[in-house]
């Protein structure tokens, strides 16, 4: 089972990169899991694999906060344009198609 996920920022924490912050609305998000695969500037498109999950505290009703930290990440604005504040990311079990 996957997991989708409905960005509320991305951030940059020193010694983890860049770090996407939302709202679990489906699933469960897991290290190891894979976004579906999706073009970052001009690169092809990849899939970027989480390798940590950060449960976070939030006053916001919405669901679990989590902060996504991906392995080899993209910079921050690259995910920033990719992933706008309210879009969905939507991650799958690796093999998935």
């Amino acid at each position: 089972m996957g997991a989708e996920i409905e960005v509320h920022n991305v951030i940059t924490l020193g010694g983890r990169g860049a770090v996407l912050i939302g709202f679990v609305r489906a699933g469960a998000a897991r290290a190891g899991q894979v976004t579906v695969p999706i073009a970052l500037g001009d690169a092809a498109e990849r899939r970027l694999e989480v390798s940590a999950v950060e449960r976070l505290s939030s006053m916001e009703a919405g669901g679990p906060p989590v902060g996504l930290v991906f392995r080899n990440p993209p910079h921050r604005d690259e995910l920033r344009r990719r992933f706008p504040a309210g879009s969905i990311l939507v991650l799958e079990e690796p093999g998935a198609s």
